[in-house]
């Protein structure tokens, strides 16, 4: 017998050649041709012929093209293989959650995007909402805080109302949780995600859709698969030194406050001072003997991070199983502050016989929270800015200082690290949800599926500051320790029921037709249960406990809202070219007046795939397209519990209605609010025009959206007469637009032996109040001195308002000559008088516009390849042309010397002959040291906050599998908010202090953390 192998060891390899066509017969070029279980292959060229050697033991080849289906063929003995690929069309035919069921794609007529967690890859996130980040067009993510645990803010097509929430209602396996799942939820338990846009696809959640839907489907066990999967995700959390805002150090500082000095001499006195009259403390600023970075003490550098999880399914047989358990640890890029969670999760489900099917679902988590308060100028991280540098945290005998006290004029401070490690902050979640199921079919093509959930909810909060903790911006030793220790302690309970009935009927009417129907009813109803317990006065600090205090006061909450609702849908497709949608819900909420508890909430859609028309010419590239059109009504609830009944109090600001009746106290009561039974829905009426494109067999696929959204009746207060005892009551008022196009593109295709992909999305919203009714046509949100955000008809929501600056004045010449400006010297800020009344007046007469925090677009570009075993994901996110107020720099460019300043504030003005760099420039300082025009909410304060942010970076390699024990293990690195570009001087342009329409006010946030990290994932 002739031997196989040349050298006895090595078999002998053999060419084989052919041609790769298409379903059309003509050559495919660049279909990737695979020896199987090896990275041996090659690529077909330009007439779709190839050549490969293969060994001439078993041997089998792969074939794959993007837009088409995989094909294997064993070689066996032959020398030349022709093979056809198919189209691959089960883009179209895929599954997608919608409300209340689910669609296939190709027969969506809504706006509704599907986040492919495959394309996400194993990219570490603590946050379900994370993954939502740069991933559907109409949906921006920020990270306005890097605290750990800490949640993001999502918006759906923009902030659409004045008066109530604008967070998306969040959708876990059928159960309506509420507008935020925080970070109780593990998205390694996640399988999809859509996000539903538009009313025709939110109008079935009724009083909930106006802000967008987030629909998450749990992971369920594979049918007929077994599986145990294992990753494990170790990292580093760090600040980078760019995104660290440069103060000065104490040789700077002491500079700094000599120059103050004497230039407060020139200006006032006119004259020049001696040496000797400049205090001792900062005469001679080279003898400085401290420099200290307060803010870089209590950074964490090279935090860690931990997150493991463990899944074990089984598909086999009627009933299937799913558990996963995880764990996430976190410590912060702040010292003493972290986070972690363990979850648990089991999915059963299957059929019982053929006529029921059931499911459970059971999630439970637990977290815990190590907490500080981080965040504005008076707490830790504007104070760790704003502290004299020319002081040391530390004791001669090496212990912590507890305060540094306030010398030459400067403010005294607790030290932060101090605080971080003896004040008591710790929050700990329980949270259970539950979901379960029966579905039985009955007659001819009906289901109906009555299903429960349950959401268990306890939220813990104890919050000890002993009295070695000093006080913040106190003048010299006023605040300086000891000081009364206080704690506070509370605790919450949510209990969250909901019941469904639904009945499906999905009749057969012949080949051309498909029908199907909808009809429910669903109830849910949240009660949360509080208790809180204050003290102080404890005699010693050893005994963090409310027994110990001297002083205790306690009280207790009780509220809840319930929501009934009848619902219908409707799908008709004709020849799957004809598609029509409609929807109706008749929904009920305790939130409403006596008069408006119910709500009406229609919506329809059409759409028309004009590719499957006979005068549509058949070609190579256009696979499919589909037009379709919605409108449709939503509404908007998250108005608080019970704005519409009247409120009593015992007490009104500092007038306390108890009184003494016959030697004896008797509580007073006294109405606090007006009840108004008229309150009623805020509702949305939403049009929306869509374009589905996809071509080359589905390699680039095409997605454009423009809508229009007007929102009514909005729950904001009116002024009354004060002779009813009141200034205000709420009414539904008001009216604001939200307009905008959407465009998302996703591309696929193989360059040689590279499979490459890459998706992008932009989006431009428009907001634009409409009306306010009542007395006044404007609403105004913040301070005089911390920066306004203006509603005003006929301009976009959130206008930042203020002083419009247009100079400094060099000389008191200049001052006599421009618009009486009270109190102003030179060196002040020189403000317009828009009014053209001839006074700027200390007060909002002369403010106006003078920035947009909302972006002209946001958007976010995805590449991705695959060589052989290695895999890269790269995601970059943006917003261009937006305004941030910087309500920070108030205190960090204070010219006082009563605060430490920022390294820019060297080039601030000081005198006619030295000005600073660019005096003109809105965002120069002035040189005053009075507080008049210097640090109201004015254009000085104003920076354009556009960026793009390399978000992640992920480089994976797929090892070799093991027969019979491993089915796939990967291995990967990756980096998380690596680089941001951007003119912003802060270290977020995303952060904002305020909540609500107030729109990106930062007065210095927890920073967000660059992350490096090395995982492993393993299914065996």
């Amino acid at each position: 017998m002739t031997s196989l192998y040349a050298n006895g060891n090595a078999p002998l390899d053999r060419t084989v050649t052919g041609t790769v066509k298409d379903e059309k017969g003509e050559g495919l070029p660049g279909v990737s041709v695979v020896l199987k279980g090896t990275t041996r292959g090659t690529s077909s060229s330009a007439d779709g012929t190839y050549r490969l050697d293969v060994p001439e033991s078993n041997a089998t080849l792969v074939f794959s093209f993007v837009g088409y289906l995989s094909k294997e063929v064993t070689v066996g003995n032959q020398t030349r293989i022709d093979v056809q690929l198919a189209a691959d069309n089960k883009a179209l035919e895929e599954v997608v959650v919608v409300g209340y069921g689910s669609q296939r794609k190709q027969d969506i007529t809504s706006a509704v995007s599907v986040i492919n967690m495959k394309d996400i890859g194993e990219q570490p996130s603590n946050n379900m909402n994370q993954l939502l980040q740069g991933r559907a067009a109409g949906v921006v993510v920020k990270t306005k805080s890097g605290a750990p645990g800490g949640t993001f803010e999502v918006r759906v097509r923009g902030v659409g109302s004045l008066g109530a929430g604008s967070n998306p209602l969040y959708v876990i396996d059928g159960f309506a949780v509420g507008t935020d799942v925080g970070q109780n939820l593990n998205p390694n338990d996640i399988e999809s995600i859509s996000v539903l846009k538009d009313a025709a696809s939110t109008a079935i959640y009724g009083a909930r859709g106006s802000n967008g839907v987030v629909l998450i489907t749990t992971k369920n066990a594979k049918e007929g698969k077994t599986n145990i999967n294992f990753s494990l995700d170790r990292g580093i959390q760090t600040l980078p030194s760019t995104r660290r805002v440069k103060m000065l150090n104490g040789v700077e500082f002491a500079q700094f406050k000599k120059e103050i000095y004497e230039d407060q001499v020139r200006i006032l006195q006119k004259r020049e001072p001696t040496l000797e009259e400049v205090p001792i403390g900062f005469r001679y600023p080279e003898q400085t003997k401290y420099s200290t970075d307060w803010y870089g003490l209590i950074l964490n550098n090279n935090a860690p991070y931990t997150d493991a999880n463990l899944t074990i399914s089984s598909g086999q047989g009627p009933l299937k199983a799913l558990l996963s358990a995880g764990y996430y640890k976190e410590d912060g890029v702040v010292k003493e502050t972290n986070y972690d969670r363990i979850s648990v999760r089991t999915n059963l489900g299957g059929q019982v016989n053929k006529f029921i099917n059931v499911g459970l679902n059971i999630n439970g988590t637990y977290t815990r929270q190590k907490l500080a308060n981080t965040d504005g100028r008076s707490a830790l991280l504007g104070g760790a800015l704003l502290m004299d540098p020319r002081d040391t945290p530390y004791n001669p005998d090496g212990s912590l200082k507890p305060y540094s006290n306030g010398v030459d004029g400067v403010f005294g401070f607790p030290n932060p690290l101090y605080v971080l490690q003896n004040v008591l902050r710790r929050r700990s979640i329980a949270d259970l949800l539950t979901n379960a199921y029966v579905e039985v079919s009955f007659l001819k093509n009906f289901k109906f599926r009555t299903s429960a959930n349950v959401k268990l909810n306890n939220n813990t909060f104890k919050e000890y500051v002993p009295s070695t903790i000093g006080a913040s911006v106190a003048s010299g030793t006023a605040g300086a320790p000891p000081r009364i220790a206080t704690e506070n302690d509370n605790t919450a309970e949510l209990v969250n029921y909901s019941l469904d009935q639904l009945l499906t009927y999905v009749p057969k009417i012949g080949d051309q037709h498909s029908l199907d129907f909808l009809v429910g009813y669903t109830a849910q109803q949240e009660r949360v249960r509080g208790f809180t317990g204050t003290g102080n006065t404890f005699p010693d600090d050893l005994v963090p406990f409310l027994g110990a205090a001297s002083i205790r006061s306690s009280t207790s909450t009780e509220f809840g809202w319930v929501n009934l609702a009848a619902l219908s849908r409707v799908n008709y497709s004709y020849k799957d070219k004809y598609l029509l949608s409609a929807s109706f819900r008749r929904e009920g909420s305790s939130r409403f007046g006596a008069k408006n508890k119910y709500g009406n909430f229609p919506a329809a859609s059409i759409g028309w795939r004009v590719t499957e028309e006979s005068f549509m010419p058949k070609t190579d590239w256009l696979t499919d397209l589909k037009l379709r059109a919605s409108f449709g009504v939503t509404g908007n609830n998250d108005i608080g519990n019970y704005p519409s009944l009247a409120f009593v109090t015992s007490t009104i600001g500092t007038t306390n209605y108890n009184y003494i009746l016959g030697n004896a106290f008797a509580a007073g009561k006294v109405i606090s609010s007006f009840a108004n039974s008229e309150l009623k829905w805020e509702k949305s009426n939403q049009l929306d025009i869509g374009m589905d494109l996809a071509l080359f067999n589905n390699k680039l696929t095409l997605n454009v959206e423009y809508y229009k959204k007007i929102t009514n009746d909005m729950l904001l207060p009116i002024s009354i007469p004060a002779v009813s005892g009141f200034t205000t009551s709420l009414a539904n008022i008001g009216k604001v637009q939200n307009k905008g196009l959407e465009i998302g593109a996703d591309f696929r295709t193989n360059i040689g032996p590279v499979n490459f992909r890459t998706n992008a999305n932009i989006t431009f919203n428009r907001s634009k109040i409409l009306a306010i009714k009542g007395a006044n046509d404007m609403l105004y949100y913040g301070s005089f001195y911390g920066g306004y955000n203006v509603q005003k008809v006929g301009r976009p929501i959130g206008m930042i308002y203020g002083y419009k600056k247009l100079g400094i004045f060099n000389t008191q010449a200049e001052i006599d000559a421009a618009p009486k400006q009270d109190g102003a010297i030179p060196g002040a800020m020189k403000f317009a008088d828009t009014n053209g009344d001839g006074v700027i007046t200390y007060d909002t007469q002369d403010m106006v516009e003078i920035g947009n925090p909302n972006p002209a677009f946001t958007w976010a570009w995805t590449v991705a390849a695959d060589y052989k075993r290695f895999d890269l994901n790269i995601l970059f996110v943006g917003a261009q042309n937006f305004d941030v107020y910087r309500n920070i720099e108030a205190s960090t460019m204070n010219m006082d010397g009563v605060f430490n300043v920022l390294e820019r504030a060297k080039d601030r003005w000081r005198s006619p002959e030295n000005p600073g760099s660019n005096p003109n420039d809105k965002n120069s300082q002035g040189g005053t040291s009075y507080f008049k025009w210097s640090r109201e909410s004015s254009e000085r304060y104003v920076y354009d906050g556009s960026y793009v942010w390399l978000k992640s970076v992920t480089l994976g390699y797929t090892l070799p599998k093991v027969k019979s024990i491993l089915s796939d293990a990967r291995i990967f690195v990756t980096a998380n908010n690596l680089f941001l570009f951007t003119k912003y001087p802060g270290n977020n342009p995303d952060a904002g202090v305020r909540g609500g329409t107030e729109l990106n006010n930062d007065d210095e946030s927890y920073p967000i953390p660059r992350t490096f990290a090395a995982g492993l994932k393993v299914n065996f």
